[in-house]
C-alpha cells in the first residue's frame, strides 16, 4: 500500500512538472533551452528529458511553442490536472458561465428575430435593435475573462482562453443574425413555396443545434455531441439541396437566398464549434479523441 500511494505521488509531480513546462513556453516563449530551465525550476538534464517527451508526441514543437491539438490529443498525460483544474475553474467562474448563458439567450434571439423577419412575422424587438444589448453582455463576458487569465496559471488560463473562443462565436453569430435580418428588409421580394419551407426548416433546424449547444456547454451534457453533429450532417446536406433549388430564381433573388443560406450555414457553424470547445473545457480532451 506506500508503494502504490509514492507511485501516485510520483505521477502527480510528473503531471504537474509536464504542465509547469507547457504552461512556461506558452506564456513567457523563452528563447533557449537554459533560459526556460530557469524559468521552470529544472535542471538542464531533467528539462531535456522532459521536452523530449513532449516533443516526441507534438505537444512541443521546435523553437519552443506549444502545439495545442497535440496537447488536448495527449492529455492522458496530464489528466489528472486538468480534470482536477476543470472541476475548480468551472466552479471558481460560475458567474462565469452565467454571462455566456445570457450572452447566447440575446444571440438566439436575435437568430429567431431573423428567422420571423424572413417568415414576415412581426417581432417586438428586431435583430438589429438587440445588437447592443448582446455588445454589452460580450463586452462583460471578456472583461471578466481578462480578468481572471491574469490571476490564473496553467490550464486555467487555457479554460479561459477557450470561453473567450466561444464568446466570440456567440457574438458573431448575433452579427450574423442581423446580416439575414437586412438582406430581408433590403428585397422586394420573399420567394413562396418549396424554397421558403426549405429555408424555414433549416431555421428550426438550428434552434435544435443551439439546444444540443446550450446542453453541453451550460448542463455538461457531453453525450449530446453526437446527436449535434448528426442533425449537423443532415442540415449541411439539405442546404445542398436547398442551393440547386435557388439556381432557377432571377439574379437578384438567388442572391438574396444566397446571403441568407450561406449565412445560416456559418451560424450553424459556429454554433458547433461553441460545443467542441465546451467538451475541451469540460474533458481536457480534443472531440476526436472520445468516444462520446
Amino acid at each position: 500500500m506506500p508503494q502504490n500511494t509514492a507511485s501516485a505521488g510520483q505521477l502527480h509531480s510528473r503531471e504537474r512538472t509536464l504542465a509547469t513546462v507547457i504552461e512556461a513556453i506558452d506564456t513567457d516563449a523563452p528563447a533557449t533551452k537554459a533560459k526556460l530551465a530557469e524559468a521552470v525550476g529544472l535542471s538542464p538534464n531533467y528539462l531535456s528529458e522532459v521536452l523530449q517527451e513532449l516533443k516526441s508526441k507534438g505537444m512541443v514543437r521546435k523553437a519552443y511553442v506549444v502545439d495545442d491539438s497535440a496537447i488536448f490529443s495527449h492529455v492522458e498525460d496530464v489528466s489528472n490536472l486538468w480534470q482536477s483544474a476543470v472541476d475548480q475553474e468551472v466552479q471558481a467562474t460560475e458567474g462565469l458561465f452565467d454571462r455566456l448563458q445570457r450572452l447566447n439567450d440575446v444571440t438566439l434571439k436575435q437568430y429567431r428575430a431573423a428567422k420571423a423577419a424572413f417568415c414576415g412575422e412581426a417581432v417586438a424587438e428586431a435583430a438589429d435593435q438587440l445588437e447592443p444589448l448582446t455588445n454589452e453582455r460580450y463586452s462583460a463576458v471578456l472583461s471578466e475573462l481578462r480578468s481572471y487569465t491574469i490571476t490564473t496559471d496553467w490550464p486555467g488560463n487555457r479554460i479561459a482562453a477557450a470561453l473567450a473562443t466561444i464568446a466570440v462565436n456567440l457574438e458573431i453569430i448575433g452579427d450574423r443574425a442581423c446580416l439575414i435580418a437586412d438582406a430581408v428588409e433590403e428585397t422586394d421580394a420573399t420567394p413562396a413555396g418549396a424554397v421558403h419551407e426549405r429555408t424555414v426548416e433549416i431555421f428550426e433546424a438550428g434552434e435544435r443545434i443551439n439546444e444540443y449547444v446550450e446542453a453541453i456547454l451550460f448542463d455538461r451534457e457531453l453525450e449530446m455531441l453526437e446527436t449535434l453533429h448528426a442533425t449537423e450532417r443532415t442540415v449541411h446536406r439539405d442546404l445542398q439541396e436547398l442551393f440547386e433549388l435557388v439556381t432557377a430564381y432571377d439574379p437578384d433573388t438567388y442572391g438574396y437566398l444566397v446571403t441568407v443560406t450561406r449565412t445560416l450555414e456559418r451560424i450553424i457553424h459556429y454554433w458547433v464549434s461553441a460545443a467542441e470547445t465546451a467538451v475541451r473545457i469540460h474533458t481536457g480532451l480534443d472531440p476526436g479523441h472520445i468516444g462520446i
